[in-house]
C-alpha cells in the first residue's frame, strides 16, 4: 500500500517545499490572535487553493497554537464529489503525502468506527480539499495522525454510531464553504438542524421560472456533522474569526 500522492501540489499551493513551507508559515504568524479562551473542539475552514483561503485558514490554524486540544486523532471532514448518498469515504492510502512529508491515517481508529457500526466506504480521494489543508496541520501541529473522511450530501445525522465517532476521534477540523446566508447563524447557534434543513436555492439568469429546491449540499452535511460531534465532545460555543464571502473560518469550543 503506497501514501496518496500530493495531485494539486504545484496548482492549490506551492510544490517546492521551502516555499510552501514559509507561505503556510507566514498565513499563521500574520493572523491575528483570536480573542478566545477554554478548549477547542472543531474548527471549520473553507476549501479552496491557498491563494484564496490562506489569510483564513492561517486564522483559524493559529489556534492551534494557543487553545488546549483534546487528545486522540485529528478528524478532518470534507465533502464527497461522489453524489448525494449518505455513504462516508476515505482513501484506501496509509497516508496522504504532501511536499512537507507523509500524514498518517490512523487505521485502527478507522477499524474501531466501522465495528462500532458506521461503514466506512475505503474509495480514492481525488478532490483538492483535504490535500489542501494538510501544510497547514503539518506545521501547526507536526506528525499527528489524521482520520480523514469525506462526506455525502445525504448524510444521516440520526445514526446512533455517531457517538462512538466522536469518542474516537480528537480535534475536528471541517471544511466547508457556507452553503446559505444562514448557515453562519445556525453555526454560531451550534444547530445542526437548522443547518441541515437551509433550503438551497437555484439561480436563474434573465428572469426565468421561479427559484427551485436544489440538490442537498455536501458542504452543509459537513458542517453539520461538524456540529453535531463537536457538541457531544462539550462545545458550548461558537465563535467566528473571519469570514470573505461564502468562506468563513470558525471555532467551536467549550468555554
Amino acid at each position: 500500500m503506497s501514501a496518496r500522492p500530493p495531485r494539486y501540489a504545484g496548482r492549490s499551493y506551492f510544490a517546492d517545499p521551502g516555499r510552501l513551507r514559509a507561505s503556510v508559515e507566514a498565513f499563521i504568524e500574520d493572523a491575528a490572535q483570536p480573542a478566545l479562551s477554554g478548549s477547542l473542539r472543531a474548527l471549520v475552514v473553507p476549501h479552496g487553493t491557498h491563494g484564496e483561503i490562506g489569510l483564513l485558514a492561517g486564522r483559524a490554524y493559529k489556534l492551534l497554537l494557543s487553545l488546549p486540544l483534546p487528545s486522540a486523532p485529528l478528524l478532518i471532514l470534507a465533502p464527497a464529489a461522489e453524489g448525494d448518498d449518505s455513504a462516508i469515504r476515505c482513501d484506501p492510502s496509509f497516508a496522504y503525502a504532501t511536499p512537507l512529508g507523509q500524514v498518517a491515517i490512523d487505521n485502527i481508529c478507522l477499524d474501531a468506527i466501522e465495528q462500532a457500526g458506521l461503514p466506512v466506504v475505503r474509495a480514492p480521494d481525488g478532490d483538492p480539499h483535504i490535500e489542501s489543508h494538510l501544510p497547514f496541520v503539518q506545521v501547526a501541529l507536526g506528525d499527528e495522525q489524521i482520520v480523514p473522511l469525506r462526506v455525502s450530501a445525504g448524510l444521516d445525522l440520526a445514526a446512533p454510531t455517531w457517538q462512538s465517532v466522536g469518542d474516537q476521534v480528537g480535534l475536528i477540523i471541517a471544511i466547508a464553504n457556507l452553503p446559505a446566508a444562514d448557515a453562519t447563524s445556525a453555526l454560531m447557534r451550534l444547530d445542526e438542524r437548522a443547518l441541515m434543513a437551509l433550503p438551497t436555492r437555484r439561480r436563474w439568469l434573465w428572469g426565468g421560472p421561479p427559484a427551485a429546491p436544489a440538490s442537498p449540499s455536501a458542504d452543509r452535511a459537513v458542517l453539520a456533522l461538524a456540529v453535531k460531534l463537536a457538541k457531544a465532545k462539550g462545545a458550548n460555543r461558537a465563535a467566528l474569526l473571519e469570514s470573505a464571502g461564502a468562506r468563513a473560518a470558525l471555532a467551536l469550543y467549550r468555554a
